[in-house]
C-alpha cells in the first residue's frame, strides 16, 4: 500500500472541522490522515506500506514557472500538523520517504512499477486524482469520496467509466483539457466531451498530431494546431515519473508495528476514539491478564494485514477479582461482607441509555480496587445461561445496603445509575463521588470523559468495548440478550475501574484546589438532576397538533409563492436545486460569504441567504420557509414523540459535564435551544404546562453576569449603579452618550446593552459593527468611549487574558477552571486561534461563576423544598431561569422561598436580584 502522504494530509485539513489536542495543537488534519490509514488497514490488510512526501520544488517548477502557481501559501494551522503526520507513521513503524525534485506522485509511480516488477499487487491511497494514470490490473486507487469517511477504490474499469479512457491515456487527456488544480493549462475550446472522443479515435495525443488533418472540426483542428507544443509540454508535465531513486526498499517496508508505540502518540494527541480501530499488532509488555478476568481466556483474534501474527489487543492489563451473585444465598452473604466496606463503587447494566426507559439487567458493586461483583437480575431467561437472583429479592436484600448513607457511593455517571435504580425499587443515599464529574472538572475541554476512555487516558488501561459485546448497527442486541458469563467480566471490570480511577482523580483534584467545588457544588447536584428528570415536564400534545397543521399550511402557500416567483417548480430543500435557481435561472451573485463556504462558491446556508437579503424577494420566502421547517420538524413534530408513554411527560436528560465553563446543558430534548426570539418559535412555550391543580414559578436571574462583573472588577459606576437599583444598560448609555438619564433614548440604550454584553464575550470593534449599525470606526470610538466612563473593567478584561497566558487557565469564584494551552509561550497555535482563546477567556470566569451560583441556588432551594415537605419540585433549569412546578396552595411559599434562595446563593458587591412570573405555562411567563 502506497500513500501520498500530501495529498491526503490536505484532504483531512479541508475536510474536517477544526480540532484541537491536549496542549492545545491544530490536530483534524493528523486526525483524518490517522483515520484514512486505520481505514485502509483494516479493510485492505496490505503487507507493506510506505508514504511519500513532496519535498521542496520539483522538476516540473523548473519547466514551467506557472506550476502549481495558483495555490495558495498553505495555512499555519495546516503546516504545523505535518511533524504530528509524521510522528504516528513513525509508531506505526511505516517507512516514508521524499526525494527532493520531484512530488510524493513520482515515488509512488516507481513504487509501483517496482511492486509489479516483483509481481506485487498495489493500492495507492491518495487525495486526488493524478495517480489515476498508474491504474493498473494489478495497481489500484483508494481517495476519500465526497464525505472525508466515504472512500472510492478505482480500478481501470472505474477510471474508463469515469473519464470514458484508459488510465494510460489520462496524462492525454489532462494535457488536452488541462488541470487547474496545478495551473496547467489546456487547449481552448477542448472540453471532457471532446478530449475523450479525440482520444477514442487516435489513441494519444503524439498520434493525434501525427494525423492532425482528420480531425472534422476546423475550430478544433486550428486550436489544437496553434497549441501544439504547450500540449507536448503538459503532458510531460502530468506523466508521473516511474525511475527515481528512491531511498527505501519495499522488503524493509513490511507492516509491524507495536501497539504501545501508536498509544503513546494517540495519548498525547488526544485520539481516543481511534484506538479500538487499531489492527492487531505486536503486543510488548508486561500484560498480565484481560478484562476477562477469572471467568475465562481471552480469545486471539486474527491479525491485520501483513502485521505479524501476535496476541489480541490486551484489554484491561491487570488481574480482578470478579465473581458473579447468582442466588439470594450468595447475596445475603455478599451484602453480609459490604456492610462493612468503607466505600462502594455501583454500576448498572441496562436495556437502554434512556434512564426512564431502561429496563435493570444487572448491578455490579466493588468495594476495593482490583475487585467486582456481579449480579444477574434481569438477563432474558432463553439467554443467560444460568441462573440469577429475582428481582424482588435483589431489593430486599441489596436495597437496604444501597440506602446506607454510612456506606460511601461511588459511580461513573452517577446520575444514570441513580436513575435506573430509582426506577427499578432501589433507594440510593450516600453518593459521594462520580469519576466522570471529577474527570470533567480536572479537564472541562475533554472531549471523552467515558470510562473506558479515562481508563486508557489516565491508568493505560485498554478496556472492552461495549460494541464487542452488543454489537453494531442491524445485528446490536441489548445486555439482556446476553449470557451472563458475558457481561459478568464486562460489568464488574467497570465498578472495579471506577475506583481505581477515583484513587487516581482525587489526587488530581487536591493539585487543583477543586476538592470544595466537586464536593459542594458538583456532587450534591446530581440527586437534584436526577429528581427533576424523572419529575419531568407535562406537554399540551394539542397544542402542538395545533401548531403542525398551521405550519403545514402555510408551507403550502409558501411552496406555491416561491415556485411561482421562480417561475418552476423544484425541490426547496435540495441546496443543488436551490443553487441552480438563485445563481443560474434568477442570475443572483454570490456573496463573498459563499465563496468561502463551498468550493465552487454556491452556498445557499443561511449566512449567504442573510447576505442576498433585498437583492430578490425569493429570498426572504426561503428564509420563512425553512425557518418553519425547522420548527416543524426539530420541535413542533418531535416534541410529542418524547413523551414518555408510562409518565405521560417529557423527561429532559440534564447533562452535567457538557459544557466547559460549567453551564448545564440539556438533551432529548434540548429545552434550551427552544426559539424565544420570534413569535412563532416562542408559541412552542405554550405546550409547556403545569400539571392537574398547579401552577408553573419561573425565576430569572437579573443580569447576573453584568452583577457578577462589577463584583469581580470593582468599577464604582457599575456598582453604584446597580446599588441604586437603576436600568444597568440606561446608565451605561448616559455615561458613554454624556446626556443625563432620562435623556436616553430606545437606540442609546441598545447600543449600550450591546456593548455591556458583548464585552462580558471578549467582543472587538468589529464584532460590535456587525451587531449593530455602526461602521467600525464608529464602533471602536464607542468601546473607548465605555471604558473611559468603566476603567475598571477595561483593566479587569486585560488582567484575565494575562493570567490565561501566564498560568494557562482561568477560573471562578469559586475555582472552577478553564485551560488554555493555546496561549501557552511554547504554543504553536495560529494568531487568530490565540485571539479566540483570548475571547474565551474573557468570558469564562462571568458565564462559569454565573453557572456555580446557579447551581448552589438549585441544591439549596431542593433541599428546603424536601425539608418543608411542599410537593413543589423543579422541573426545568436553561441558563439563567429556574421553572418550578407548583401546587396552587404552595405559590405564595414558594415564591418566597425562590427567591430569598436565589438571592441569597452568593453575596456579591453587586446584589442579585431575582424575577419571578407565575403562569399556566411557560409561554405566559415571559
Amino acid at each position: 500500500m502506497l500513500i501520498d502522504g500530501n495529498a491526503l494530509v490536505h484532504r483531512a485539513y479541508h475536510a474536517l472541522p477544526p480540532l484541537t489536542g491536549p496542549s492545545g495543537e491544530p490536530t483534524n488534519a493528523t486526525f483524518g490522515f490517522t483515520s484514512m490509514l486505520l481505514k485502509a488497514l483494516n479493510e485492505q490488510k496490505p503487507t507493506h506500506v510506505v508514504v511519500a512526501f513532496d519535498v521542496g520544488r520539483t522538476f516540473r517548477h523548473d519547466r514551467f514557472a506557472e506550476y502549481k502557481a495558483n495555490r495558495a501559501r498553505m495555512d499555519e494551522e495546516l503546516a504545523v500538523q505535518f511533524e504530528s503526520v509524521r510522528r504516528v507513521i513513525d509508531a506505526f513503524g511505516i517507512a516514508r520517504c521524499g526525494v527532493p525534485g520531484y512530488e510524493a506522485d513520482d515515488l509512488l509511480g516507481t513504487l509501483a512499477r517496482q511492486a509489479h516488477e516483483r509481481g506485487m499487487e498495489t493500492l495507492i491511497v491518495t487525495g486526488d486524482s493524478d495517480t489515476l494514470q498508474l491504474v493498473r490490473p494489478d495497481v489500484r486507487v483508494l481517495t476519500p469520496g465526497r464525505t472525508f469517511a466515504e472512500t472510492k477504490v478505482y480500478d481501470v474499469k472505474a477510471v474508463e467509466e469515469k473519464y470514458g479512457v484508459r488510465p494510460e491515456q489520462l496524462v492525454d487527456y489532462k494535457a488536452l483539457v488541462g488541470d487547474a488544480s496545478d495551473n496547467v493549462p489546456g487547449v481552448p475550446g477542448v472540453g471532457a466531451k471532446t478530449a475523450t472522443q479525440l482520444l477514442r479515435q487516435f489513441g494519444s495525443v503524439e498520434r493525434l498530431y501525427e494525423h492532425l488533418d482528420q480531425v472534422a472540426n476546423p475550430r478544433i483542428r486550428k486550436a489544437l494546431e496553434g497549441n501544439r507544443q504547450q500540449v507536448l509540454e503538459a503532458k510531460r508535465l502530468v506523466t508521473i515519473v516511474t525511475d527515481v531513486e528512491v531511498p527505501i526498499e519495499l522488503e524493509k517496508a513490511r507492516l509491524a508495528y507495536r501497539r504501545e508505540d501508536v498509544l503513546e502518540v494517540f495519548r498525547a494527541l488526544g485520539f481516543r476514539s481511534l484506538v479500538d480501530r487499531l489492527p492487531a499488532g505486536q503486543a510488548h509488555g508486561g500484560a498480565a491478564g484481560s478484562q476477562l478476568g477469572l471467568f475465562a481466556p481471552a480469545q486471539p483474534a486474527q491479525a491485520a494485514g501483513g502485521a505479524e501474527p501476535g496476541p489480541a489487543p490486551v484489554y484491561v492489563q491487570a488481574h480482578g477479582e470478579y465473581q458473579v451473585v447468582q442466588s439470594e444465598a450468595g447475596l445475603a452473604a455478599l451484602v453480609e461482607r459490604l456492610r462493612s466496606a468503607p466505600r462502594l463503587a455501583v454500576d448498572v447494566e441496562t436495556t437502554d441509555v434512556d434512564a426512564m426507559r431502561a429496563r435493570l439487567v444487572g448491578i455490579a458493586l466493588s468495594d476495593a480496587p482490583g475487585r467486582g461483583y456481579y449480579i444477574p437480575v434481569g438477563h432474558d431467561p432463553a439467554s443467560a445461561g444460568g441462573p440469577q437472583v429475582p428481582l424482588e429479592a435483589a431489593r430486599r436484600l441489596l436495597g437496604p445496603l444501597l440506602a446506607d448513607e454510612r456506606i460511601p457511593k461511588t459511580a461513573h455517571n452517577a446520575k444514570f445509575d441513580i436513575m435506573v435504580l430509582e426506577q427499578h425499587g432501589f433507594a440510593v443515599r450516600g453518593l459521594e463521588w462520580d469519576t466522570m464529574l471529577a474527570a470533567w472538572l480536572v479537564n472541562p475541554a475533554g472531549r471523552n470523559l467515558g470510562l473506558k476512555g479515562l481508563a486508557w487516558e489516565k491508568l493505560g488501561l485498554e478496556m472492552t468495548p461495549i460494541d464487542a459485546l452488543i454489537g453494531k448497527g442491524r445485528t446490536q442486541v441489548t445486555m439482556a440478550q446476553l449470557p451472563v458469563d458475558r457481561v459478568a467480566p464486562y460489568a464488574a471490570a467497570d465498578v472495579d475501574i471506577t475506583l481505581r480511577l477515583r484513587e487516581h482523580l482525587e489526587r488530581e483534584l487536591k493539585e487543583r484546589q477543586q476538592e470544595q467545588l466537586f464536593t459542594q457544588i458538583e456532587m450534591p447536584l446530581v440527586p437534584v438532576l436526577a429528581a427533576m428528570e424523572r419529575r419531568g415536564v407535562a406537554l399540551d400534545v394539542r397544542v402542538l397538533d395545533e401548531m403542525s397543521r398551521e405550519l403545514f399550511r402555510r408551507q403550502r402557500e409558501l411552496e406555491a409563492e416561491i415556485y411561482r416567483v421562480a417561475g418552476e417548480s423544484f425541490n426547496i430543500n435540495s441546496t443543488q436545486q436551490l443553487a441552480r435557481i438563485l445563481y443560474d435561472k434568477l442570475g443572483l451573485k454570490p456573496p463573498r460569504q459563499s465563496l468561502r463556504r463551498t468550493q465552487n462558491g454556491r452556498s445557499t446556508d443561511a449566512s449567504v441567504l442573510e447576505a442576498l437579503q433585498g437583492r430578490h424577494e425569493i429570498i426572504g420566502l426561503i428564509q420563512e420557509y425553512r425557518q418553519l421547517n425547522k420548527l416543524k420538524g426539530t420541535y413542533v413534530d418531535a416534541l410529542p414523540l418524547l413523551v414518555n408513554p408510562q409518565t405521560g411527560r417529557v423527561h429532559t436528560s440534564f447533562n452535567q459535564a457538557a459544557v466547559v465553563t460549567g453551564r448545564l446543558s440539556s438533551s432529548d430534548p434540548n429545552l434550551q435551544n427552544i426559539p424565544i426570539r420570534t413569535e412563532l418559535g416562542s408559541q412552542i412555550r405554550r405546550a409547556f404546562v403545569a400539571g392537574e391543580g398547579a401552577v408553573l414559578v419561573a425565576a430569572d436571574y437579573s443580569q447576573v453576569e453584568l452583577r457578577i462583573l462589577a463584583h469581580m472588577c470593582g468599577d464604582e459606576a457599575m456598582l453604584g449603579a446597580f446599588a441604586r437599583g437603576e436600568d444597568i444598560h440606561a446608565r451605561t448609555a448616559a455615561l458613554i452618550h454624556g446626556v443625563p438619564l432620562e435623556k436616553v433614548t430606545p437606540d442609546m440604550r441598545r447600543l449600550a446593552k450591546a456593548i455591556n454584553f458583548g464585552l462580558i464575550y471578549g467582543m472587538s470593534d468589529y464584532g460590535l459593527a456587525a451587531r449593530t449599525e455602526l461602521s467600525q470606526e464608529e464602533a471602536a470610538r464607542f468601546i473607548r468611549s465605555y471604558f473611559a466612563q468603566f476603567p475598571a473593567v477595561q483593566a479587569y478584561l486585560e488582567e484575565v487574558k494575562r493570567q490565561a497566558r501566564e498560568q494557562g487557565y482561568v477560573e471562578t469564584l469559586f475555582g472552577r477552571r478553564r485551560y488554555f494551552p493555546e496561549l501557552a509561550p511554547e504554543s504553536k497555535a495560529p494568531l487568530n486561534t490565540r485571539r479566540a482563546a483570548e475571547r474565551m477567556a474573557i468570558n469564562m470566569p462571568i458565564q462559569g461563576t454565573a453557572a456555580d451560583i446557579i447551581k448552589m441556588a438549585m441544591i439549596r432551594l431542593h433541599r428546603e423544598l424536601q425539608q418543608r415537605g411542599l410537593q413543589a419540585g423543579m422541573i426545568l433549569q436553561v441558563h439563567d431561569e429556574l421553572v418550578l412546578e407548583v401546587t396552587e396552595g404552595e405559590v405564595a411559599e414558594v415564591k418566597e422561598l425562590v427567591r430569598s434562595v436565589m438571592e441569597g446563593a452568593c453575596a456579591l458587591r453587586a446584589p442579585l436580584y431575582v424575577d419571578i412570573e407565575v403562569g399556566k405555562n411557560w409561554l405566559e411567563m415571559r
